[in-house]
């Protein structure tokens, strides 16, 4: 993560949702119209994702399917704005646990090589969704790019995206949650710094945190969420899950002075540092605009005796408002999804 002005090719996406998608998309409902088929071995209608995507019509409004047969695909994925009301279902192994093993899971791949220098944080992600309406499940996403910097996995800019049983590996901006309401269940995100960032409204549930900070190096963290005023919806719901790994790791640090992040009811293994969170750029003065909080959360980093001062206490907080219904499905558009 690095206090950098937004590239240019993040404000033309802002622009383009804008224009495009002044009015809601329900995207006719939860009928599947087409599937479209990817194997990497030509067994299906294409050999690249992104093939796949480019055969949607543009602009789209009803729900299509891309299912990706087992394999490594070694390519940059976008979702272009245009291309709302679009599936990813991967072939998912289920394992009885994923505390440790969660990456494994998965064996369909999409991962690439990209650095932050190689088009900005946002275009720079192995995959990256633009539009509005969009689910993905049981799918590993991965940068590989290693220990230089940041090198983003996934870029979700898109409001009303639903994610499940999908796997994100990096180590530096790993998730980055970019704006929009954002459903993660039962997914897997690996990495040590600010892995999971970004100002989306996103709420995780079950998910398995797995720090990878190797003990001779400093500590990292968990999240950088960045909130500009206190009107803004954005923030980090955690509901359940947990946080392993090795080294150590804080629960995040401000990327504005609003950041909004909350852990509730998540498993702490010992790789939580005992102080956990960080000011990074601010002043300790400033810090008392953010919402950084632990709710009921347990394990051997779940002790708060040494935590930072400024962190708020359950009791100052309404937590009413960080339930899934009143967080990010008001309008239950989660009820709404297409099985599948």
């Amino acid at each position: 993560m690095k206090l950098l002005p937004p590239p240019i090719m993040f404000h033309l996406v802002l622009f383009i949702s804008c224009f495009y998608f002044g009015k809601a998309i329900d995207c006719g409902g939860k009928q599947v119209v087409n599937t479209i088929n990817v194997d990497h071995q030509r067994k299906g209608a294409f050999q690249t994702i992104q093939a796949a995507i480019d055969s949607i019509k543009n602009p789209n409004d009803r729900w299509v399917m891309i299912k990706i047969n087992p394999g490594i695909y070694k390519e940059k994925v976008l979702i272009p704005v245009s291309k709302p009301c679009i599936i990813f279902k991967g072939s998912n192994i289920r394992m009885s646990c994923i505390i440790l093993k969660g990456s494994s899971r998965h064996n369909t791949i999409i991962t690439h090589n990209k650095s932050f220098h190689d088009g900005g944080q946002t275009m720079s992600a192995t995959f990256h969704s633009s539009p509005p309406n969009v689910i993905l499940s049981g799918i590993k996403f991965q940068n590989t790019f290693g220990y230089n910097g940041p090198a983003v996995a996934a870029s979700i800019h898109g409001d009303k995206t639903a994610i499940f049983d999908c796997s994100f590996i990096g180590y530096q901006d790993t998730l980055l949650s970019a704006q929009g309401r954002q459903y993660f269940r039962n997914c897997y995100i690996q990495g040590e710094v600010d892995f999971i960032c970004g100002d989306g409204q996103s709420y995780f549930e079950n998910c398995v945190m797995n720090a990878t900070q190797g003990k001779s190096r400093p500590s990292g963290f968990v999240t950088a969420q960045r909130r500009d005023n206190p009107n803004d919806p954005s923030g980090f719901v955690f509901r359940g899950g947990s946080i392993v790994g090795n080294g150590k790791v804080k629960l995040g640090r401000p990327w504005r002075p609003y950041a909004r992040v909350i852990f509730w009811g998540t498993y702490f293994s010992s790789v939580v540092s005992p102080r956990g969170w960080d000011v990074w750029n601010s002043k300790i003065a400033q810090v008392k605009d953010t919402t950084f909080a632990e709710v009921n959360c347990r394990g051997p980093g779940a002790n708060t005796k040494k935590r930072v001062k400024w962190e708020k206490k359950p009791k100052d907080l309404n937590l009413n408002k960080y339930t899934l219904s009143s967080f990010i499905n008001n309008d239950r558009w989660l009820d709404n999804l297409p099985s599948i």
